[in-house]
């Protein structure tokens, strides 16, 4: 991701930081917890807004609904672009834009709401944000949301 632009922090923390961002979203693919477990703070106020639309608090939380997509869900890597972030300290953001596709594949639950289960390509958007904890980058907030390429309101 050399094409990253990362705003402050040393040179060592945007390279880490983007390491973790490229582990979360191969991870993200396969709904491999044990691969992020080491990034997702432990802090049990770290919230995160899932793209199905539901809040999670903890990380036990996003484990748990990883354990029901793995079941479900045959995902794949999620190609970020347009990847940007700031770091100021002990906090840090990233956000990107990524292409995604996935398929439901479950038979015993229908996905709760259809947001993209057909295998179709659509852009997602992912804001994730970082702190330190006991010197380690632990990502303690995530947003991702779906990416609207229909026409701007006002034209914006």
């Amino acid at each position: 991701m050399t094409d990253a632009k990362i705003v402050g922090g040393s040179e060592a923390d945007r390279k880490k930081l983007l390491e973790l961002h490229e582990e979360y979203l191969v991870a993200n693919g396969k709904f491999d917890w044990p691969g992020i477990k080491h990034m997702w703070s432990e802090a049990p106020h770290a919230t995160f807004f899932n793209l199905n639309g539901h809040t999670y608090r903890g990380a036990d939380h996003w484990r748990r609904l990883w354990a029901f997509y793995i079941q479900n869900v045959k995902g794949s890597y999620w190609t970020p672009f347009e990847v940007g972030g700031e770091i100021t300290g002990d906090m840090a953001v990233i956000w990107c834009h990524r292409h995604s596709q996935r398929n439901w594949v479950g038979t015993v639950a229908a996905p709760p709401r259809d947001i993209h289960y057909q295998g179709q390509d659509f852009v997602s958007r992912s804001t994730m944000v970082f702190h330190k904890e006991n010197g380690q980058w632990r990502v303690i907030h995530a947003h991702f949301s779906v990416g609207d390429s229909g026409e701007r309101p006002g034209g914006v």
